[in-house]
């Protein structure tokens, strides 16, 4: 007996594929341009932060956890938001030990908030095309 790791509708995991590969490119972006400061929080790092919260949340809401359809866009919207603040807080302290200034407190907070609003859309589109049907 083979046990799925996914549990997934086509339409949602091609959602799912679009958002990994649309953070794919902008990180890609970012590298090619040198945008990409992995110890510093800059406006391009609020992207990333938003992009890629998507593309966490879209897969934790494929994977077969025994959970209530209704909680499981809130661990979604968790997970992103922890996986965020550990990125924040490790660019923080790496770049102050480098350099010894510490990142703007509005960026970081920008941070958090892209974080959080990846979460909600994927909550968003999680409800209008899963949970409603």
């Amino acid at each position: 007996m083979s046990a799925r790791l996914l549990d997934t509708t086509p339409r949602w995991l091609r959602l799912t594929l679009g958002c990994s590969s649309g953070a794919l490119a902008i990180t890609g972006i970012g590298f090619f341009f040198g945008q990409l400061v992995l110890f510093d929080i800059t406006p391009f790092t609020l992207l990333l932060h938003l992009v890629l919260s998507l593309a966490v949340s879209s897969w934790i809401l494929n994977l077969r956890i025994r959970m209530n359809p209704e909680r499981k866009p809130l661990l979604a919207i968790g997970v992103a938001v922890v996986v965020g603040s550990i990125w924040s807080s490790v660019q923080q302290w790496i770049g102050y030990f480098q350099t010894g200034v510490v990142s703007d407190i509005i960026l970081v907070a920008g941070a958090t908030l892209m974080d959080i609003a990846g979460g909600c859309v994927i909550y968003t589109l999680f409800r209008l095309n899963i949970v409603r049907k």
